[in-house]
């Protein structure tokens, strides 16, 4: 095992992430959609539509962030000792900050969803097998790597020991 204390050390075979960052797609929504535009069926009308959305999004999604960003800055301790005093001060803008990070997550929930509306069933459900044929197929390039990380005893074939 490695004795480097990394940043955000909580990862057993630094495979598993456990920070708290949000949900919402970063900057770009619809992006495996639009790149299985030919397999999917979209036409050049529902494309532009996906397209204005997902550029919406990520300028509605920087406002929010930037939001955060300011306030973090608001929040930090910068000198001296931290206080009780201080750290009531900070409550109501630790509070705001955890309703951007909300409001964050259900932006990519809205949007998402208008989407939807552009989709028919049958691009919806072409789109769903796609993603998940995409996910099992990392999920079992990674499966000997990922029982390894908990115990090599999980995993039913042979032992990896590089």
């Amino acid at each position: 095992m490695c004795g480097v204390n990394h940043k955000s050390f909580a990862r057993p075979g630094y495979l598993i992430d456990v920070s708290a960052d949000s949900i919402a797609a970063k900057g770009a929504l619809f992006t495996r959609l639009l790149a299985h535009h030919g397999e999917v069926g979209l036409t050049g009308e529902q494309i532009a539509g996906l397209l204005d959305l997902s550029c919406e999004y990520h300028g509605r999604q920087i406002e929010i962030r930037i939001e955060m960003a300011r306030l973090a800055e608001e929040i930090e301790h910068k000198r001296g000792r931290l206080e009780a005093r201080a750290i009531a001060e900070r409550k109501p803008l630790l509070d705001r900050r955890a309703e951007l990070f909300r409001a964050d997550e259900a932006l990519f929930f809205t949007f998402a969803a208008r989407g939807h509306e552009l989709l028919s069933d049958d691009q919806l459900d072409r789109i769903d097998r796609i993603y998940h044929a995409e996910k099992d197929a990392g999920l079992a390039a990674l499966a000997r790597s990922l029982c390894n990380a908990v115990s090599p005893t999980f995993y039913f074939g042979p032992a990896v020991t590089s």
